[in-house]
């Protein structure tokens, strides 16, 4: 996996289910009004960085950087002088230098910009929608039959039915919804923009040679659109390519989602992990029985602070009535007695267990959400054993390092090529390449799943990402701690 500042970031292998995904309505081509409030710089690669300084040296880490199809804005629209950088450099706001190299625009009426423009990263936990590969090929353009039939000879003939990849792949197979008839279906015309078998003028590849790459068997994209054209579905990627829906299979979108805490909603709480919920017990003086009834899975329980402890077994009583086992399918959190590790009495901060599959943020000593994440499918890690040969998740307290709001993860040096997730949404570093980030292709949360990293749901990860500092600034795709960003969050992971 990749450091996240100066580069790509780190990626996930992963590992039951919820509600479909939704249609969403056709985004217009026109670029939004952002690009008229101001004088602004806008990103046409992988990514734009933002520098503390206008000096782009090796051994000086960028600050911020901007997404692909979407722009900042500037201070002034006079460069200022700088070194490292072949072109000129500007001032953005609120703060940082941005290079106007061969990433960036400032030509907003363009078809390429427009159509990039027209496929930003949508509001809510999720900012697209996602599908599953069995290995399908990436067009720049929309290919004719023809071209279809000669680029996709050396691939395996497409199939309507869904077969795993292998135990390898369990993990990130257990969101996609396997029913041929849940495939993608068009939502709206042929964008403008690809009509005539044409390449949208600006595009950057090959119009000769359509196909572009191969989206590996058993990785994740995103897709903004679907249409029909040449007698084939096609999906529309953030990044314009163009994916076949007959050669993959869509993600479900996870239902599951924490608890914002106040008043009576408070610590101690129970979470309900099992599947199958846990039982609502009768106590009879000092014994305790099944009383027929239970307690919802995934859900958390508010308890009275109640408890009865025989030797290891702790029974809590939970409001509204009944009794619960803290136990293998029940994890209760308590409230802290004291702040450690340094942290002030109005500071935001984490804590996640990795036993206990629970995650509390709190301000002080005051909880503010609780929910349930998957940790790395090691276990609790061992001294002396790597975290990613062994993945286990790193027990410890870290400040998140890097947010992307949006961005791809891969295990691959460099480009990926070999595996990735692309547009994972609310992606937070605390240990590069060890993050806390939505997992969109699981929601077994509370139980090990990970490859090291903190797996959260879409809706806990925006509202994670949105409580941690440093905020990121109107504009940025990603920002990192320290410096003109500020101090950031602190994690507490523990056994």
């Amino acid at each position: 996996m990749l450091a996240p500042t100066a580069g790509a970031a780190g990626a996930e292998r992963a590992a039951p289910s919820a509600a479909p995904a939704e249609a969403e309505p056709e985004r217009p081509e026109a670029p939004k009004p952002e690009e008229h409030d101001g004088p602004r710089i806008g990103s046409i690669g992988f990514r734009t960085w933002i520098w503390p300084e206008p000096n782009r040296k090796r051994d000086r880490l960028a600050i911020g950087a901007i997404r692909v199809g979407t722009s900042v804005r500037l201070k002034s629209t006079e460069p200022v002088p700088g070194s490292g950088c072949n072109k000129s450099w500007y001032a953005v706001e609120p703060h940082g230098f941005v290079c106007a190299d061969e990433t960036t625009t400032r030509a907003f009426d363009t078809p390429y910009w427009r159509a990039l423009a027209s496929l930003r990263p949508g509001p809510g936990p999720y900012p697209y929608r996602y599908a599953f590969s069995f290995g399908a090929p990436m067009y720049s353009r929309v290919p004719t039959e023809a071209e279809q039939k000669a680029g996709e000879s050396d691939m395996p003939k497409q199939t309507d039915e869904f077969h795993t990849l292998g135990k390898w792949s369990e993990g990130h197979e257990q969101l996609v919804l396997k029913n041929p008839k849940d495939r993608p279906k068009p939502d709206g015309p042929q964008p403008a923009f690809f009509e005539g078998n044409k390449p949208i003028p600006g595009s950057p590849w090959n119009p000769a040679v359509p196909r572009v790459k191969i989206i590996p068997a058993g990785s994740g994209f995103a897709y903004a659109r679907v249409f029909e054209a040449n007698s084939r579905v096609w999906l529309l990627t953030p990044d314009l390519f163009l994916v076949p829906a007959d050669r993959v299979f869509p993600y479900e979108r996870s239902s599951f989602r924490g608890v914002e805490l106040g008043g009576d909603r408070t610590l101690p709480l129970a979470w309900v992990r099992a599947p199958e919920g846990a039982p609502r017990l009768e106590r009879d003086g000092e014994a305790f029985r099944d009383s027929g009834k239970r307690f919802e899975p995934r859900k958390p329980v508010f308890l009275t602070g109640e408890r009865v402890t025989v030797k290891k077994t702790t029974w809590w009583e939970a409001k509204g009535g009944g009794w619960l086992i803290d136990g293998d399918t029940v994890s209760v959190v308590e409230p802290p007695k004291a702040l450690k590790h340094g942290v002030k009495p109005d500071e935001r901060w984490i804590e996640a267990s990795i036993l206990g599959g629970t995650m509390t943020a709190y301000e002080g000593l005051t909880p503010k959400y609780a929910t349930m994440w998957s940790p790395g499918l090691g276990g609790v890690p061992v001294k002396g054993n790597n975290s990613k040969t062994f993945a286990t998740t790193e027990v410890g307290i870290f400040p998140i390092q890097w947010k992307d709001a949006v961005e791809t993860m891969s295990p691959d040096p460099g480009a990926p090529t070999v595996f990735w997730f692309a547009d994972v949404p609310w992606i937070q570093y605390v240990h590069a390449p060890m993050a806390m980030h939505v997992a969109y292709w699981h929601e077994r949360f509370g139980y090990p799943m990970s490859a090291e990293c903190l797996n959260v749901s879409a809706a806990d990860g925006q509202w994670l990402f949105d409580f941690t500092l440093p905020k990121l600034p109107p504009g940025w795709g990603s920002v990192g701690a320290g410096r003109q960003n500020g101090p950031s969050t602190k994690i507490n992971i523990t056994p």
